[in-house]
């Protein structure tokens, strides 16, 4: 009886020790990595992602305003060009003419480029979870439903980077087309002091 007592109990702390490192294993990611690691890389993209929302909508802002900016002065150097003590043939007319023309053109370019800044930007991949306009999205809500439930906890991260990754090309593009509209509409703006100088003295 003393020898089967001490084979359950061999059994028992046998048993014990594969459970813990059974649980030791499900706290093991795919890439190797601690549950713990896991959450604080989930973590971080979610800080990413704010982060980069928070830019897009602030270069949003500042391209509007700027887009507001551009064409008001557009007519004010229309204005300026059509006004009637310019139209004699006189030199600094002639360059206040000039000078509003380029103002003019200078305010329409950055208006371009402020709309560029604002335009929705679409970047989609092959079978994504994000994009509105994903063909899983296009399937009935049931079948949605059931490939949702289906998805394992890799492929959605893997999502997550994805749109992470799309999200910063999307502010890049947008800065870089902003920081285009502000030097032209700065263009624009000496272009019109000039105008507005030789006007003045014409």
């Amino acid at each position: 009886r003393e020898g089967v007592t001490v084979a359950e109990r061999g059994g028992a702390s046998l048993g014990s020790r594969q459970a813990r490192m059974g649980d030791a294993m499900a706290g093991i990611g795919a890439g190797g990595e601690s549950a713990g690691e896991a959450e604080a890389r989930d973590r971080f993209a979610e800080f990413e992602r704010g982060v980069l929302q928070d830019n897009i909508i602030l270069c949003d802002q500042k391209a509007g305003i700027l887009l507001a900016f551009a064409a008001a002065m557009i007519l004010v150097s229309l204005d300026g060009f059509a006004a009637p003590g310019l139209r004699k043939a006189e030199t600094l007319a002639l360059i206040a003419r000039g000078a509003f023309v380029l103002s003019a053109l200078g305010f329409l370019a950055s208006c371009y480029f402020a709309l560029a800044t604002v335009v929705p930007r679409i970047r989609k991949g092959p079978d994504d979870h994000i994009f509105w306009e994903s063909p899983v999205f296009k399937l009935p809500v049931e079948d949605y439903i059931a490939r949702h439930r289906t998805m394992d906890v890799e492929r959605e991260r893997r999502n997550r980077l994805v749109y992470l990754h799309a999200m910063a090309g999307i502010c890049s593009s947008k800065y870089r087309h902003f920081a285009v509209a502000l030097r032209l509409g700065q263009l624009g703006f000496i272009a019109l002091v000039r105008a507005e100088i030789a006007q003045a003295f014409s």
